[in-house]
């Protein structure tokens, strides 16, 4: 009853403030939302929206076009704040706490990440005008947020063998791996100088070697005659290569060989290059082995997500939110 009581003295002074506007003081301390027995200031919406206003300040949009987008700009962010203070609260009727050696170990993990020191990460804060206090007190709210996932949806997620079995029967489709060449290369240097006739020596080389190639020799002991490429002793073996770490070039010389055919000269960073396909492998479909983990990891984002937005709106649902914006 005390807990009721004071959900709707805090309703009613919000309501009073929002009739009463600057009466009461500054204009930023006028409450924009209602969240249960809590408000949300202009204070606290405009500090959020600070950072995208001036994105849009300095894209230069003006007129009808700005105002709409500044409009929705604000209605977008409090609502995302009604959520954020509808999880918080939910945090608290739950008893889910964050320790500080968890803050500690979650800041240590990011200093690691971006290689910086304690200075490093104070200095940079102190840049964007925060506090390493209220940085903690952030970290310690995203930590939060997470477990509050964890406990009220995560735990409540079930994907089966059988699930992961149908959603691979019906996507066999999207699990086709690439295309593989056996290839070997030719290469003929050239000094790249700006001058088209540095080329011309070495093209004519490079035809030549084609010309030999249409008349039946091997390109692997062409390769090991004329080749500057360091593959030149193993016969210009290139290795067995995946379509997609083709470069697009390269991919589209390559795509036009059947096995056991060769290209023309091929101008690329290195000179002008010749290529030999020994063998194709088409691709194929990927065994159940092989992507399981990759479904699983699919088909629980997916159902995460869908749960986590049901059990948002039914936080909605069932707390008391009024927007005065």
């Amino acid at each position: 009853m005390e807990k009721q009581s004071l959900k709707t003295a805090v309703i009613t002074l919000a309501l009073l403030f929002s009739f009463l506007g600057t009466s009461l003081g500054d204009l930023e301390e006028r409450i924009v939302a209602v969240v249960n027995n809590e408000v949300i200031t202009l204070t606290e919406l405009n500090n959020s929206l600070r950072p995208y206003m001036d994105k849009i300040e300095t894209a230069g949009y003006t007129g009808a076009k700005k105002e709409k987008m500044i409009y929705k700009l604000k209605q977008d962010m409090l609502s995302r704040m009604i959520d954020r203070k509808l999880t918080d609260q939910e945090v608290e009727r739950l008893g889910i706490t964050v320790s500080e050696k968890e803050v500690d170990a979650a800041i240590e993990r990011l200093k690691q990440s971006q290689f910086m020191t304690q200075e490093d990460l104070e200095e940079a804060l102190k840049q964007d005008g925060i506090s390493f206090g209220e940085y903690r007190r952030k970290i310690h709210r995203e930590i939060l947020r997470p477990k509050l996932i964890n406990y009220s949806v995560k735990s409540k997620v079930v994907v089966t063998d059988s699930d992961v079995e149908a959603y691979y029967r019906e996507h066999q489709q999207d699990y086709t791996g690439v295309k593989t060449y056996h290839l070997y290369n030719i290469l003929i240097p050239v000094e790249f100088s700006g001058m088209d006739a540095s080329r011309a020596e070495p093209l004519k080389k490079a035809t030549r070697i084609k010309e030999l190639l249409d008349q039946g020799k091997r390109f692997q002991e062409l390769a090991r005659q004329y080749s500057a490429a360091p593959n030149a002793s193993d016969g210009g073996e290139l290795g067995v290569m995946d379509a997609e770490t083709l470069s697009a070039k390269l991919e589209k010389v390559v795509s036009k060989l059947a096995e056991g055919e060769h290209s023309g000269p091929v101008l690329t960073d290195q000179g002008y290059q010749l290529f030999y396909v020994e063998d194709v492998q088409p691709a194929k479909v990927k065994e159940l082995d092989q992507v399981k983990d990759q479904i699983f990891k699919k088909l629980y984002d997916e159902i995460v997500e869908k749960k986590f937005q049901s059990w948002l709106q039914s936080l909605r649902e069932n707390s008391h939110i009024k927007k005065m914006l």
